[in-house]
This record gives structure tokens, C-alpha cells and sequence, in this order.
């Protein structure tokens, strides 16, 4: 958020006083968006800050909620690997080719790629990490995180 902030800043001033640009503010807040977004995954999710629909798990006892979170968490895990092995045949595939963006910066892709890669990571582990402490008798997320 700091860097978002101080490059927009850096746009005002620059095109205010000076009349020229950095040329690369849209390609690298994107960047930056997109690294707070999956560098964030897996604080939320042990915080309970995740949007979470309790339709169904609001309503069941205890044990079943258990059971169905374990499950849901299972699942999503399955996806999230199989998005990662995607992902990272991307970012490796980029890196290998020397694949740059085609802007002002010429970004290498490889690295913006693999930070987001990095937060999908963190949070596969922090899900995992959560599954298993439900599997042993371990507190359930509620909106106020994952009590200890």
C-alpha cells in the first residue's frame, strides 16, 4: 500500500511540476495489487477475516461443522495445488524464456508471477496448517481468527 501510494504521489509531482510521467504507474500498482492480495491470503484466513458464508455451517452442531470444515478445507487445498502447478510452470516458463512485459519497464514476468506464487504458497500451507489443527481437536476460525 505505501509503494502504490508513494508512486501515484510520484505521478502527481512529476506530472504537476514537471510535465513528464514514470511511464509505468498502471503496469507496477497492478503488480503491486496483486502481491498485497495473495500476500495476504493466509494472514486473513488465520485471522477469520475471509469472506465466509455460514449458511450451512452456522447451523450444524459442532461436530459436523468440524467434519464439513475439514472437508471444505481438504477440497480447496486440491484446488489450490492444482492452480499452483499451473502457476509455477508459468513463472518458470517466463523465467527460462526471458519473458519481459511490453512496457516502458519491460518487467521481467517472472518476478511479479512468482510473488503471487509466493502468497498462494503461504496460504496452501496456512490451510493445511488449519486442516490438520481441525483433525486433532483444534479450534475452529471464527470471525475473530483462530483462537488459540
Amino acid at each position: 500500500m505505501v509503494f502504490i501510494t508513494g508512486h501515484i504521489l510520484t505521478e502527481i509531482v512529476l506530472r504537476s511540476f514537471f510535465g513528464t510521467s514514470t511511464q509505468v504507474l498502471e503496469e507496477f500498482v497492478g503488480y503491486g495489487l496483486g502481491a498485497m492480495v495473495f500476500l495476504a491470503l493466509g494472514h486473513a484466513l488465520r485471522q477469520g477475516k475471509l469472506v465466509r458464508v455460514d449458511i450451512v455451517l452456522g447451523k450444524l452442531p459442532s461436530r459436523a461443522r468440524r467434519a464439513l470444515e475439514v472437508v471444505l478445507c481438504l477440497v480447496t487445498l486440491a484446488v489450490m495445488a492444482f492452480v499452483m502447478k499451473y502457476f509455477w510452470i508459468s513463472v518458470s516458463r517466463n523465467y527460462q524464456r526471458g519473458t519481459i512485459s511490453m512496457t516502458t519497464a519491460a518487467t521481467p514476468m517472472w518476478i511479479p508471477e512468482a510473488v503471487i506464487f509466493a502468497g498462494m504458497g503461504i496460504f496452501w500451507l496456512t490451510l493445511a496448517v488449519y486442516a490438520l489443527r481441525l483433525l486433532v481437536g483444534g479450534a475452529l476460525i471464527e470471525e475473530s481468527g483462530i483462537n488459540e
